[in-house]
């Protein structure tokens, strides 16, 4: 996994639960890397869930809950590093629904070696996308939280649900439905 995210789950567990969090979390994590991230680097995937594990069980927030408010905090970082994409789309339906075709070939540019997510696109209107999310990771609410993200960016009203009937491994059915 990219560093970018660690350098940015630690910003964001600091602007969260402040620096002391942050220590106590690197220091009874028991990391391979001891915490020290670069961005452009990459980590097991293993560490992250150390730290979110730790988080969690410290402030007795469920996992889900601080992925989709980490997928909110680290949204701006994706929008600053792709912002030249970003800007060819004037709704979310369609960025969300050109995620593959779009910004993945350009993070596969930059980093050959990124295992990212799939998204599948299964419905598409104008009020309504339904896709596919496949990944090895499994952070479904992580995603949801940049989906949400993208809903305010375009300062669009929206609902994101996971359709649980949905029955292939390490895949899930997100449904976007405009207000």
């Amino acid at each position: 996994m990219k560093g970018f995210i660690f350098t940015n789950f630690i910003d964001f567990i600091e602007l969260n639960h402040g620096l002391e969090m942050v220590d106590e979390m690197i220091t009874n994590c028991n990391l391979p890397s001891k915490g020290i991230y670069s961005s452009f680097s990459s980590y097991e995937f293993d560490e992250l869930v150390s730290l979110l594990t730790y988080v969690s069980k410290k402030t007795d927030v469920n996992p889900e809950i601080l992925l989709e408010k980490f997928g909110i905090f680290v949204f701006p970082y994706l929008i600053g590093k792709h912002s030249y994409i970003i800007d060819q789309y004037d709704n979310p339906l369609d960025l969300i629904g050109g995620i593959e075709n779009h910004i993945h070939i350009e993070v596969k540019k930059l980093y050959n070696d990124v295992d990212l997510p799939t998204f599948r696109l299964v419905e598409k209107n104008e009020k309504k996308l339904s896709i596919i999310y496949s990944s090895s990771k499994g952070l479904s609410y992580f995603a949801i939280g940049l989906i949400k993200e993208t809903l305010n960016h375009f300062n669009v009203k929206g609902t994101v649900t996971i359709d649980k009937s949905l029955d292939v491994e390490k895949s899930v059915k997100f449904n976007i439905e405009l207000n």
